[in-house]
C-alpha cells in the first residue's frame, strides 16, 4: 500500500514560509497590489500559476513572479519551514510498518526535495513528483495515477485541502485529510474526505483501524 502525501500543510508546515514570500513578492514586485490575511491563507495550496492568474497576471507576468517567488522562498526557507509535531516520529513507525511513502505535490519538484532535505526527511519517500511533472496539476488525477503505475501498488492520498480531497476522489482512492494547517473539517468532507484526523500524527493510529475494515498493506 502507498501512502501518498500532499506536502504543504501535510508534511512540512510552510504556512509562515509560504505566507512571508507573498509579502515579499508582493512588496518588490506587485506594491500597488491590496491583499488581505485571507486572500493570503486562499494562496496556500493551488499551484503558483493557478494564483498568479487568478489575481489578475498574464502569462509574462505569472512567469517572471514565479521565479522570483522561488528565488525570495529559499532565502526565507530555513528561517520559517517547520515539521509538524511528531512528524519524523510517524514517519518511522509507518515505514517500519512496510509502507511505502510518496509525495504528489503542487510544487515543483526542486522545491519538494529542498524542503525535505532542510528537514532531514526526504530518506522516508519512494518517489516525490511535482507539478512541473505532470501535464495536470490537482485536483487532477494524474499525479496519483503516475505514482500508482511508478511503485505498481494501490494507494491512499493524504492532505490538508479541499482540493487535496478532490484529487483522491478524481482517483477513486481512499481520501483522509487533515485540519492541522486550517482547513475545516466540513470544508474536507465536502470535497469527499473519507477520514479526517487532527493531526498528521495520529495517521498511523487511523491506519491500524483501517487495516482491520479494509485489510491494507
Amino acid at each position: 500500500m502507498i501512502l501518498l502525501f500532499d506536502l504543504d500543510g501535510t508534511i512540512l508546515d510552510t504556512y509562515a514560509l509560504i505566507r512571508e514570500t507573498f509579502i515579499e513578492l508582493f512588496k518588490r514586485f506587485l506594491p500597488s497590489y491590496e491583499y488581505t490575511e485571507d486572500d493570503l491563507r486562499s494562496f496556500f495550496g493551488p499551484s503558483l500559476y493557478d494564483t498568479f492568474k487568478r489575481i489578475g497576471c498574464d502569462e509574462e507576468k505569472s512567469k517572471e513572479l514565479f521565479t522570483e517567488y522561488r528565488k525570495i522562498n529559499k532565502t526565507l526557507q530555513s528561517k520559517y519551514l517547520k515539521l509538524f509535531p511528531n512528524t519524523e516520529l510517524f514517519l518511522e513507525d509507518l515505514k517500519s510498518k512496510g509502507y511505502k511513502m510518496a509525495i504528489f505535490s503542487n510544487k515543483v519538484h526542486e522545491a519538494i526535495m529542498s524542503g525535505l532535505i532542510e528537514k532531514g526527511i526526504d530518506k522516508y519517500f519512494l518517489y516525490v513528483l511535482g507539478v512541473d511533472e505532470v501535464d495536470y496539476p490537482k485536483p487532477n488525477p494524474q499525479g496519483i495515477e503516475i505514482i500508482k503505475n511508478r511503485l505498481k501498488d494501490e494507494c491512499i492520498y493524504i492532505g490538508d485541502t479541499k482540493s487535496d480531497m478532490l484529487t483522491a476522489k478524481n482517483a477513486g482512492v481512499l481520501a483522509i485529510g487533515t485540519t492541522q494547517a486550517g482547513s475545516k473539517k466540513e470544508e474536507l468532507i465536502d470535497g469527499g474526505a473519507d477520514y479526517v484526523i487532527e493531526k498528521i500524527s495520529d495517521l498511523p493510529k487511523l491506519l491500524e483501524v483501517l487495516k482491520i475494515w479494509y485489510m491494507i498493506c
